[in-house]
């Protein structure tokens, strides 16, 4: 997505992924013959550089930061960094965990339990000193997608500088995209059941197969005559039966779903006085019809069921029983004492609780 050079010790990239974009800063800080000044003005141009970088990135901070992390600073620093490190921790070293503290941001090739020339990063000319001074950060939310045990320096790769390449294997599981279909329209088909909805389907599809019948098959690709007898259904359905209403209670009707599109209405206009009136008078319509209908549902239930046990249907008899006696049981989300006040604090929970449930299961 694009390439940015910063300054000549800092420089980041963007690439392009899904659902998230990739943002790596490479960072070459000063050695430590330049001074604090000169070292902290590093870290707030890199400070500033991440603060620009969008939060919903996976960040990827690396490069030579001429500091040692050690095994000091594994205690006071968990989960930053880990004990495959250095011996001891310099000054420049605190600075950079600093920096991962505030950023949330964990040196990953801190923990792998690789031996010293797998850990190592640069060595002296005379080929006597080693230290770990190049680290690549990751934000802890995708510390999991890092392979900590494939992350390490490569000693024997040829690159023709006194620092060996440090190598980090990233794997992201990330949630799947559901892609986007064709929203697939379900027709009321209960008002199927009254024959005259079924004289007007029979009467408008008839209208629309006879204009079909017009074409000619020689001359009409097959291709569109399947579409044109396809929308010939869809819009008959449509206009005739509609869309299936959604309803969570298997005994609410037309009827009601009316009365509370009417209801919804008037909630409008509640602040009237005669809108307020015809507001209580469906408001109470509808408990009404709600009773009414739930109590014709059980029984058409129950003598369904008595059917199928008599007719030893054993499988739809157990479903009917199953709609009928299935209830959703309330969780408990709060614990009251004897008074009825709700218990909030951990102190006051162990010590009215136990009385309480005892209280409860006595009266029981």
């Amino acid at each position: 997505m694009g390439c940015r050079p910063i300054s000549s010790r800092l420089i980041t990239i963007r690439l392009r992924a899904a659902p998230f974009n990739i943002t790596i800063i490479q960072g070459y800080a000063p050695t430590s013959s330049y001074t604090d000044e000169e070292i902290e003005d590093f870290y707030d141009h890199l400070q500033e550089v991440v603060d620009h970088t969008p939060r919903k990135d996976i960040l990827i901070v690396q490069g030579d930061w001429n500091a040692k992390v050690g095994e000091d600073a594994c205690k006071d620093w968990r989960g930053i960094c880990g004990r495959y490190s250095n011996k001891v921790t310099n000054e420049r070293g605190y600075r950079l965990l600093e920096f991962a503290s505030y950023n949330n941001l964990k040196l990953v090739n801190t923990f792998g339990p690789h031996k010293a020339s797998r850990r190592w990063t640069w060595h002296s000319p005379n080929g006597i000193t080693h230290n770990q001074i190049d680290y690549i950060m990751i934000r802890q939310r995708f510390q999991s997608s890092a392979n900590i045990t494939r992350t390490r320096s490569f000693p024997g790769a040829d690159i023709g500088s006194d620092h060996d390449l440090v190598l980090m294997t990233l794997r992201l599981k990330l949630k799947k995209i559901k892609k986007q279909g064709p929203t697939r329209m379900k027709f009321d088909l209960e008002k199927l059941r009254d024959p005259n909805v079924i004289e007007a389907f029979q009467a408008m599809i008839e209208g629309k197969f006879a204009a079909l019948n017009l074409l000619d098959s020689e001359e009409t690709d097959v291709n569109v005559m399947t579409d044109t007898f396809n929308s010939a259904i869809m819009e008959t359905a449509s206009d005739i039966l509609g869309n299936q209403r959604r309803v969570k209670k298997p005994w609410v009707s037309d009827d009601i779903l009316n009365l509370c599109d009417k209801r919804r209405e008037l909630k409008k206009k509640r602040n009237e006085t005669e809108g307020a009136n015809q507001y209580k008078l469906v408001n109470q319509e509808i408990k009404r019809g709600m009773r009414k209908a739930k109590e014709s549902w059980i029984e058409q239930q129950c003598q369904d069921l008595e059917e199928n046990l008599s007719s030893n249907n054993s499988k739809k008899a157990y479903r009917l029983v199953k709609d009928l006696t299935s209830t959703k049981q309330g969780r408990a989300t709060t614990i009251q004492d004897k008074e009825g006040n709700c218990l909030t604090e951990e102190q006051d929970i162990l010590k009215d609780g136990p009385s309480t449930v005892r209280s409860c299961t006595t009266t029981y």
